[in-house]
């Protein structure tokens, strides 16, 4: 009788949340992969074939499974000792499972060192993306990897970049500089399009161009703190030209984001989407046989 698998959760290793199966010898052993319990309603009913899609290679393999419902008294995925020894998969090793088309049995599995390092490398892809058609392709490619609808990933990585982007201390000059409108990064330009839209953060406005993408333009707060998420602002034309020639006044919250800004006595308040999202905590969850016997 099998001891059944424990759920383990612990912070992630990158900022997206998975899910692993640990490896023991005997699984090794026999070139399978036993599902939890848990995550059966994702798998078929019945034994037979499920493909899957091995690490991140693009071709899908037909690999035997069989239901809890089965003689085996356990939902397991065969055939995959060849990729153990190709991978050296070890006891002790995790490997993800991603469940991509339930009705298709279509599946990933991939060994979490790869799952990792082929994540970071897409999102270095996108941070050095020089146009935004590019970024926007690497954001799909992105969300299908990590299994995430498009809007979430944006999410994810306008946070990911405010964590990793330098941000210099607030100092403001009195005098105004002369200088042309720097322009932001293409995935940041991205992010900013997908997350509000054309929204302007001040005044609201929007319209679509004549190819039904929203017109936007953006804001530096601070010429010397460059495109740090917390010192760009999405702003309309009107709004732009108010930042850069009425007299302004600003306010910032705790943590440098800024909340209200005031053109010639006029206030208005600033839409700071990362300030109305949930907090959200990466994590990993790892299913953990301690001891098992496997049926013959």
């Amino acid at each position: 009788m099998e001891d059944l698998p424990q759920l383990f959760r612990t912070k992630s290793k990158i900022n997206y949340s998975y899910m692993t199966i640990q490896m023991t010898p005997s699984r090794i052993d026999k070139g399978l992969i036993a599902i939890p319990v848990s995550l059966t309603k994702w798998f078929p009913k019945r034994s037979g074939i499920v493909h899957v899609y091995l690490d991140d290679l693009p071709d899908l393999q037909p690999k035997a499974f069989s239901p809890y419902e089965s003689s085996t008294r356990e939902c397991r995925i065969g055939g995959l000792a060849g990729w153990f020894k190709e991978k050296k998969i070890k006891s002790g090793d995790e490997v993800i499972i991603q469940v991509i088309d339930k009705e298709k049995s279509v599946y990933r599995l991939a060994s979490e060192g790869i799952f990792i390092a082929r994540t970071r490398e897409l999102q270095d892809g996108f941070d050095k993306s020089e146009s935004e058609q590019e970024a926007s392709e690497k954001v799909n490619t992105l969300a299908q990897w990590v299994q995430l609808d498009r809007q979430k990933v944006m999410l994810n990585e306008f946070n990911r970049l405010i964590d990793i982007m330098p941000l210099e201390s607030r100092e403001y000059t009195k005098s105004r500089l002369s200088r042309a409108r720097e322009k932001v990064s293409a995935n940041l330009r991205t992010l900013l399009e997908g997350i509000y839209k054309g929204h302007c953060q001040v005044c609201d406005f929007w319209f679509l161009k004549r190819d039904n993408r929203p017109y936007f333009e953006t804001h530096h707060l601070n010429p010397f703190q460059g495109h740090h998420p917390k010192n760009v602002v999405v702003v309309c034309g009107n709004c732009h030209n108010q930042f850069e020639h009425a007299n302004v006044h600003q306010d910032f919250d705790a943590d440098d984001w800024l909340i209200r800004v005031s053109f010639n006595d006029r206030a208005y308040s600033v839409n700071q989407a990362v300030l109305n999202m949930k907090p959200e905590r990466a994590f990993k969850e790892v299913f953990v046989e301690q001891m098992f016997q496997l049926s013959e």
